[in-house]
């Protein structure tokens, strides 16, 4: 070691002769059985009678202070005494000392980088989890453990179908075989992170075109019985997997569906539909309606307190009618949206906005009036009855 650190010496003051602009560096080397810091260019640099290159100081008064401090590695001696893990000291010298079995020479160099890499083993870590950190695990325990989560479902070609964010879901992989997680059509992938990138491997995939683009992830594990977590990233969410590989049973295909976007989808639906109606406010003109076709036994179930709760609903064979208290629609902060119920599901249908009014260009059994969305949504139920 100490003749390639003058090799290196040598190198370093050869350059600096050829090249003035080179800084000043700052070297470690072993001088009078002690190891120093001194600048390169106080290094002198001869060569003995042996041919063996010696390391001599142009002052050495200027690192006086250093030799004084730094430690005697022994007289004569380059070795000093490791015993039970435990330095016995650096200035013994072993060449006439008896040598335990369990006690090990290493050589003034080595017992300096050893000193340095000791101090790291002193630091003491705060490893302690406090009580709002135990409740935070706590969470984490129960969302990993999918308590009350949507169980999944089966989707096209027999892919496992996972509501997302409702639970960490465990994708169960196979050796030598492919597991594909499907992402949502024109989602973007930003970054892949999986926990263990050693045992498995991650390659990117994608099916359909333009909007339709759907990007995959094929998971493929080198063997059995292991597991980790994966980070994906991409332009509109981060999904957090668990994997697990067994020996026999495994998942294809899995694939996500996204409750938070239907909402949203229905929203903007709605939202649409409002701005439509905006501006037509008139009944069309020429359409009369008779006294004796009339149907006014209707049923409104909904909160009192709503300002936009109907008042009256009524119909005359081919168009609903339903009247609220003056200004209530258009004090409100949202407007209701009209949808009618067809075969246990919700269909928005025609209507119009006149004035105090709602006209709907039909007539139905069972409908609502919704305003807002999630656990914020309000609406009234409009049920109507057999007789008159």
């Amino acid at each position: 070691m100490k003749k390639i650190l003058l090799f290196v010496m040598v190198m370093v003051f050869a350059l600096s002769l050829v090249s003035p602009a080179v800084s000043a560096e700052i070297v470690e080397i072993e001088y009078g059985g002690k190891i120093i810091s001194v600048d390169m260019a106080d290094i002198i640099l001869t060569s003995g009678a042996d041919g063996d290159i010696q390391t001599e100081l142009n002052d050495p008064a200027k690192y006086s202070k250093q030799l004084a401090e730094a430690p005697v590695y022994g007289a004569g001696s380059e070795v000093v005494a490791l015993k039970d893990d435990e330095w016995v000291g650096a200035s013994e010298s072993l060449n006439n000392q008896p040598q335990a079995s369990n006690t090990q020479e290493i050589t003034a160099r080595q017992y300096e980088d050893e000193k340095r890499a000791r101090q790291w083993t002193n630091i003491v870590e705060d490893l302690t989890v406090r009580d709002i950190d135990s409740k935070a695990l706590e969470l984490v325990k129960e969302f990993s453990e999918a308590k009350g989560a949507v169980p999944p479902s089966s989707g096209a070609a027999g892919s496992v179908v996972i509501v997302y964010s409702s639970y960490t879901p465990k994708i169960v992989c196979r050796p030598m075989y492919v597991t594909d997680v499907i992402l949502q059509p024109g989602e973007k992938i930003t970054g892949v992170h999986p926990g263990d990138a050693v045992r498995r491997t991650f390659v990117p995939g994608r099916s359909g075109s333009n909007d339709n683009e759907q990007l995959h992830v094929l998971i493929k594990p080198l063997m059995a019985d292991i597991s980790t977590n994966l980070v994906i990233n991409t332009d509109r969410r981060t999904y957090q997997l668990d994997l697990m590989a067994q020996a026999a049973k495994f998942m294809p295909s899995v694939s996500f569906s996204y409750p938070a976007d239907t909402l949203k989808a229905w929203d903007t639906f709605i939202a649409d539909r409002q701005k439509n109606n905006e501006g037509n406010l008139t009944i069309a003109s020429g359409y009369s309606v008779k006294p004796e076709d009339l149907h006014l036994d209707y049923e409104v179930r909904g909160k009192d307190s709503l300002r936009w709760k109907p008042i009256r609903v009524w119909d005359d064979g081919v168009k609903t009618y339903i009247r609220f208290s003056k200004g209530s629609v258009r004090k409100s902060v949202e407007a209701p949206v009209l949808v009618v119920f067809e075969h246990k599901k919700e269909v928005l249908v025609n209507y119009r906005a006149a004035e105090d009014m709602y006209i709907v260009d039909r007539v139905f059994d069972k409908g609502a009036l919704i305003a807002g969305t999630g656990s914020l949504q309000d609406r009234v139920v409009i049920t109507r009855l057999r007789g008159k």
